[in-house]
């Protein structure tokens, strides 16, 4: 009770640290605001691909949405590094507002669904080049180190809200309006974050603390580096270190449940069950509400030192409650499912940022996580793909089965490596947050965010 009591008192005064700081009030206004649209987008695109489209649309716009992304994504996120940061995250927020109010209009014309499919596939691919200049931009508005800590604390509260807040909005959007009417919604949420990020002022070295000045001083060397070697030593870390191995591994496999969920998520809905477009809203939503639940108990079990073995059993929750809907195909167990899955979802996130910053140098994090998110993004692919043949194949029940019990079978083989990362790595201990904002910032992701 003392770590969970510590914990508490320690995130209170990190908040309580950017509350105080209006640059990142501003920062954090506009993701948030950014974010619930990111969810009403992927629900409603989602609604209107399936409609047109069925399953195999969405499975097929989403592998091709993950892939262009993983190509692409690493190149426009060293805009960050290139360019001022602020520009870089309001000509991506103004972009993506014109995408969508385009798509808006082909919607309410009744243009060809491939319009729409390609404006979706921009828009995208658009984002990829905020999340990193946000990321960077970060410790340029702290004033000291606590700052970033508390940003920590806050990055993981909105994107738990708005996973629910999102789908939501969107399911009540889609019930009394329309889709025009929520992408109409979503490039306001552009348009308001561009405004807030156009006012951010970045503070003056004089106004920074000297372990701050010192900390956002980046060597040359590093800037030097082309995308090709940094990546190239991420995979060569991963794949020369077992244990690094292993967590990145696990890691794609939940991955591909994500990207399958994209493609059975909308198909139990609507095709299942029935419940229409607020129905599906509703099962989205419990997602997020799983996820701060979640996140809370991350932060109850960070101090049994057993980081590793509840992240492999974090990456099972994610695929076993697949069970509960093949075996009952009702709403009540569908809720309970989403809800398991977003608990799981916050758990393997924090566990896995956690563990790779005790065992992969400092020096070689960024490069690590860089690997980690195309490794990411092509197991959401590989999931997308594989759920929308099992539709087809066996059926949306057995596909469904058939996901959750190879994904669990296959992460067994793994827990004896997470045992022993266990007794290595945190055999006394550990109970403080992640050190990391960018590393953090890299890992908690999920499919409303690629979406977009």
């Amino acid at each position: 009770m003392s770590v969970l009591r510590d914990e508490l008192r320690s995130s209170k005064q990190a908040i309580g640290d950017v509350v105080t700081n209006v640059a990142l009030r501003r920062v954090f206004g506009a993701f948030s605001v950014s974010l619930i649209g990111d969810g009403v987008f992927a629900l409603s695109a989602a609604v209107y691909v399936y409609r047109h489209g069925g399953a195999t649309a969405v499975g097929a716009l989403t592998f091709v949405r993950y892939v262009l992304i993983a190509l692409v994504a690493p190149f426009t996120s060293t805009l960050a590094d290139q360019y001022d940061r602020k520009k870089v995250m309001v000509g991506a927020d103004v972009i993506r507002m014109v995408l969508i109010t385009v798509a808006a209009i082909l919607v309410a014309l009744g243009a060809s669904q491939w319009a729409l499919y390609s404006v979706i596939i921009l828009a995208g691919l658009a984002g990829t080049a905020f999340r990193p200049a946000q990321a960077s931009i970060l410790p340029l508005l702290a004033h000291k180190k606590d700052e970033i800590a508390g940003a920590n604390v806050v990055s993981s509260t909105i994107e738990s809200v708005g996973f629910f807040a999102g789908p939501a909005i969107a399911g009540l959007l889609l019930a009394y309006a329309n889709i025009t009417s929520a992408f109409i919604f979503d490039a306001v949420t552009f348009a308001f974050s561009a405004a807030l990020v156009s006012s951010i002022r970045v503070p003056t070295n004089e106004e920074r603390s000297f372990e701050m000045v010192e900390l956002i001083a980046q060597p040359a060397t590093l800037k030097a580096e082309t995308f090709l070697v940094r990546a190239q030593l991420g995979f060569r870390t991963i794949w020369h270190d077992r244990d690094v191995l292993t967590i990145v591994t696990l890691y794609i496999l939940q991955c591909v449940v994500a990207g399958a969920s994209a493609v059975f998520g909308v198909a139990v809905a609507l095709d299942l069950l029935h419940v229409g477009n607020a129905g599906f809203g509703w099962m989205e939503s419990m997602l997020g509400v799983g996820g701060l639940v979640g996140g809370f108990i991350a932060l109850v079990l960070v101090g049994r030192s057993r980081l590793a073995l509840d992240f492999g059993i974090g990456v099972m929750v994610w695929a076993a409650p697949l069970l509960l809907i093949a075996a009952a195909p009702n709403l009540v167990s569908v809720l309970v499912t989403m809800w398991l899955i977003g608990v799981a979802n916050s758990i393997v996130d924090v566990n896995a940022i956690t563990i790779l910053q005790h065992i992969v140098p400092n020096d070689r994090l960024g490069r690590v996580l860089g690997a980690l998110q195309a490794g990411e993004v092509a197991g959401m692919a590989i999931g997308a793909l594989a759920m929308t043949a099992l539709i087809h194949g066996v059926g949306l029940r057995l596909g469904l089965a058939l996901i959750g019990i190879v994904i669990s079978v296959a992460v067994l083989p793994g827990l004896s490596a997470l045992r022993r990362i266990d007794r290595t790595t945190f055999a006394d201990g550990v109970n403080h947050p992640p050190k990391s904002v960018h590393g953090h910032r890299q890992l908690h992701r999920r499919r409303h965010h690629l979406l977009r």
